[in-house]
């Protein structure tokens, strides 16, 4: 994929449009590709070439079958996830900029509405993968304020899986900033909440401290 065709993927923040309606068309377009892969699969499975002399294929069958494997790669092209599985697969930070909002979009639809995102785009292994290269390659100018919004949702809600990947990620954003995030949540009611505030109090002032849930443990131990 390359970064010209992300044009073709306004279409994917709507999953985080506070209008339902345009939510729901976004879904609806992307249960269509899906829909689409799978069955083009299914097909792919059935027209695929049996192994043995290449010259007593079936050249029919053959050509039935790249036809069949390029739908699929055109489907998968454009799909929610294509943009986010380029971020991943990208060997270098330079080539993963261009893509890092659709990165970012991914965890601000579990954000924001995580009953549809369980629904329809679950992936713990995904969130945890994409948590650690955004902390790996920092923010972009794109993605600077989502980052800072989605730390401090995660500081202020209940505990969900993954989420002490955005306390690496609060390392790199503007420190002022994680601060004000930090006495804010000091000042809440709910304990847990100032808990998790201290905690990233401490990962600011330890920079080098590995943020894991065995130095969280011995956190509260403390």
């Amino acid at each position: 994929m390359q970064a010209e065709q992300l044009a073709d993927f306004t279409w994917a923040f709507d999953v985080v449009h506070p209008d339902a309606e345009r939510r729901r068309a976004a879904i609806e377009r992307e249960r269509g590709y899906q829909d689409d892969w799978a069955r083009l699969h299914s097909w792919s499975r059935i027209v695929r070439p049996r192994t043995g002399d290449a010259d007593s294929l079936d050249p029919r069958l053959v050509a039935e079958h790249d036809q069949t494997e390029a739908a699929k790669r055109d489907v998968h092209d454009r799909m929610f996830a294509a943009p986010i599985w380029h971020y991943l697969s990208a060997p270098t930070p330079g080539e993963r900029t261009p893509f890092a909002r659709f990165a970012v979009l991914y965890l601000r639809w579990e954000t924001e509405y995580p009953q549809e995102w369980a629904e329809h785009a679950r992936s713990w292994q995904a969130k945890r993968h994409i948590l650690r290269t955004l902390a790996a390659d920092g923010p972009t100018l794109d993605t600077h304020a989502e980052l800072l919004g989605l730390l401090a949702a995660a500081i202020g809600r209940e505990h969900r899986c993954e989420d002490l990947g955005y306390l690496k990620i609060a390392r790199t954003l503007h420190e002022p900033m994680v601060r004000m995030i930090i006495e804010s949540a000091e000042r809440s009611l709910d304990g847990l909440v100032r808990l998790r505030a201290g905690y990233l109090r401490w990962a600011l002032d330890n920079p080098t401290a590995p943020v894991t849930p065995a130095s969280w443990r011995r956190w509260l131990r403390r």
